[in-house]
C-alpha cells in the first residue's frame, strides 16, 4: 500500500461491521522502507491501533477489515512519536498479523559443504632453550604516548540536533443548529365601539298637537372595532460556519546529547608528549 501519512491523518476510520470507529490522529511510519504501517485513531478519550497495510483508503475514509469491537478492545500502548518493535509486534499478535519472515539462505550457501573440523595436534612441542637477551622495549603504537598519529587514532565527536516535524490531528468540531423559540409579544392598537344612550328633551309647540295613541319603535345599529392579528416571515440575517486559522508560536523542549573529549595527563610522568 502506497498511501501517503498525509492522506490518512484526519480520515475517518470505519469497521468491518459499517460502524464508524473515530478518526486518525497519528501515523507510524515503518522502519524499514518508511511506508505507514500502523494508525493511531482518536475515539472519545480512547486511542487505539489500526494497521494500515491491510486497510483500504477509499473517498470516505479508511476501511479496516476488523469489526469495531475488535478495535476498541485492543491494547492500549504508548506509542509517543515513535513505535518500538516489541510494541508493533503486539499489535502484530493482537490483529494476528503474518509476522515478517526471515530471509532465507541462497541456493549456493546451502549448498556449500561446511568447512572440515580441525583435529587439534596432541604433539608435544619442542622445548625450547630460554633466552638471556635483555628484551627489546616495544615500540609505542601511534596515537599514544612516543608514537606518531595515523588516521586511525582519530576521535569523533558526535551530537544530536534537534528537528521538529508539524502534524495535523482534529481537535473539535463545532455545529450550528437552528432553533425556534416562542416569545410573546404585546402591542397596543386604538379600537372604537358603540354604545346606546337615551336623549331626552322637551316637547315643542308642534309636538302639542297631540295625535292618536298608538305603539312605535326606533332601531338603531350599534358598531365596534376588533384588531385582527397577521404574522409574515421575513428573513433578518445570514449565518455561517468558517474556519479562521490563528498562527501562534510553540515552543518544543527536549534534551540534546552532546559527546565531550577531555584530556587526561598521564600521572606517571612529569611532562606531556611531544609531538614531531
Amino acid at each position: 500500500m502506497t498511501t501517503q501519512a498525509e492522506q490518512l491523518l484526519g480520515a475517518r476510520v470505519t469497521g468491518s461491521d459499517g460502524k464508524v470507529i473515530g478518526t486518525i490522529e497519528q501515523v507510524f511510519r515503518d522502519d524499514a522502507d518508511g511506508t505507514p504501517a500502523w494508525a493511531r485513531i482518536r475515539s472519545g478519550k480512547a486511542g487505539r491501533f489500526v494497521p494500515v497495510g491491510t486497510s483500504e483508503l477509499t473517498s470516505d475514509g479508511l476501511r479496516i477489515p476488523f469489526d469495531s469491537r475488535k478495535v476498541m478492545a485492543g491494547p492500549n500502548i504508548d506509542a509517543g512519536q515513535h513505535m518500538s518493535a516489541a510494541q508493533a509486534e503486539e499489535i502484530r499478535k493482537y490483529y494476528g498479523l503474518a509476522v515478517p519472515a526471515q530471509e532465507a539462505p541462497s541456493r549456493e550457501a546451502a549448498s556449500r559443504p561446511a568447512p572440515a573440523r580441525q583435529t587439534p595436534s596432541y604433539q608435544t612441542p619442542a622445548r625450547q632453550t630460554p633466552s638471556y637477551q635483555t628484551p627489546a622495549r616495544p615500540a609505542a603504537p601511534y596515537g599514544q604516548r612516543g608514537g606518531r598519529p595515523g588516521d586511525q587514532d582519530w576521535l569523533v565527536r558526535q551530537e544530536e540536533r534537534l528537528h521538529v516535524d508539524k502534524e495535523t490531528i482534529e481537535t473539535g468540531r463545532v455545529r450550528l443548529h437552528k432553533y425556534v423559540d416562542v416569545e410573546p409579544v404585546q402591542e397596543t392598537i386604538r379600537t372604537f365601539h358603540d354604545e346606546y344612550d337615551i336623549e331626552r328633551t322637551t316637547v315643542t309647540a308642534q309636538d302639542r298637537a297631540g295625535g292618536d295613541i298608538g305603539e312605535e319603535e326606533q332601531e338603531i345599529v350599534l358598531y365596534e372595532e376588533r384588531p385582527v392579528p397577521r404574522k409574515e416571515v421575513v428573513p433578518v440575517e445570514r449565518i455561517r460556519l468558517r474556519t479562521k486559522r490563528i498562527e501562534e508560536d510553540s515552543v518544543v523542549r527536549d534534551e540534546l546529547r552532546r559527546e565531550r573529549i577531555e584530556i587526561e595527563p598521564d600521572q606517571d610522568r612529569s611532562h606531556g608528549p611531544h609531538w614531531r
